[in-house]
């Protein structure tokens, strides 16, 4: 139960990063599994390890919500400072860095992670003659916040 539970953490959390699968078992722990351990089994025992049994995984999937929203704080706090090395290598050098790596080591030490997972965990900028824009994947495969540097606004790609 407890490897079942340690497993869907490290897949949904650390690797996809979504929180679909533990969505999907938390709704069917409340939906199903729990009525059916309160309502359905006369056994005190059973009754017992069924309720123990989902308690466990509606924990794990509880953790990975807060560590994909732990995580996503830590990608917006990141993509802040960044966006502050690119609007000052803006203002000394008159162009925007064609990527991130030239902010370092004037402007930043090094270009950070966005976030702490095995998946999309990168931050991504893209700069035209027109436009300058630094992603991060907050949901992967889509979830995308990004920072537009000539309108100076946030948005969100899907």
């Amino acid at each position: 139960m407890f490897i079942w539970a340690g497993a869907l953490i490290i897949f949904d959390a650390f690797v996809l990063n979504q929180g679909i699968i533990s969505a999907l078992i938390g709704v069917w722990m409340l939906l199903m599994a729990i009525p059916r351990a309160v309502f359905f089994t006369k056994d005190l025992e059973l009754k017992r390890y069924r309720l123990r049994r989902a308690a466990i995984f509606i924990a794990a999937m509880l953790f990975v919500f807060a560590f994909n929203w732990g995580n996503n704080q830590i990608a917006r706090k990141r993509a802040e400072m960044l966006i502050a090395a690119v609007k000052s290598f803006n203002e000394k050098h008159r162009r925007y860095p064609a990527n991130l790596g030239e902010l370092a080591p004037d402007f930043i030490d090094r270009v950070p992670v966005a976030k702490y997972t095995l998946t999309s965990n990168s931050f991504f900028y893209f700069s035209t003659p027109e436009n300058h824009i630094l992603f991060y994947i907050s949901m992967p495969p889509f979830g995308r916040p990004y920072y537009n540097f000539v309108r100076n606004e946030w948005g969100y790609l899907d």
